[in-house]
Formats: structure tokens, C-alpha cells, sequence
């Protein structure tokens, strides 16, 4: 077991050391490059022609109300 955990603190280890260094030698890459990858960069979709039915917020919030009504029911 201890062979394990050894093994596992020096694999972390290795892969922090090449992450950092890795990441020191490469250039970052210009922002229109990352437009779609990146959640600050991509346009934010227009949900105003959508019915409620369709709105991502709208589904969440019945969920919530589903989940918190069939935890009292059945707590």
C-alpha cells in the first residue's frame, strides 16, 4: 500500500514540475484564437426569442422545485 502512495506522490509531483514548465515556455495564444474555447470570449447566447419551455434557466428552476417537493415528501 505504501508503494502506492509513493508512487502516486511522485507521479503527481513529476506531472506538476512539466505542467509549470510546459507552461513557462510556451507563448499564450492571441484571443481571437480562443473565441469559442474560451467561456470569456465567447458571445453569450440571446434566449429573448425563445418560449419558456425552451430556456435552460426556466427547466432548472421546475428541477429545483421537483427535487425540493420529492425531498420533503419522502425525508
Amino acid at each position: 500500500m505504501a508503494q502506492n502512495f509513493w508512487t502516486a506522490i511522485f507521479a503527481f509531483s513529476i506531472n506538476f514540475v512539466v505542467t509549470v514548465v510546459v507552461s513557462l515556455m510556451t507563448s499564450p495564444r492571441p484571443e481571437p484564437e480562443l473565441v469559442g474555447l474560451v467561456y470569456s470570449l465567447t458571445p453569450k447566447p440571446v434566449e429573448h426569442h425563445l418560449q419558456w419551455y425552451q430556456k435552460p434557466a426556466t427547466l432548472a428552476l421546475i428541477v429545483l422545485a421537483v427535487a425540493v417537493v420529492l425531498n420533503f415528501i419522502f425525508a
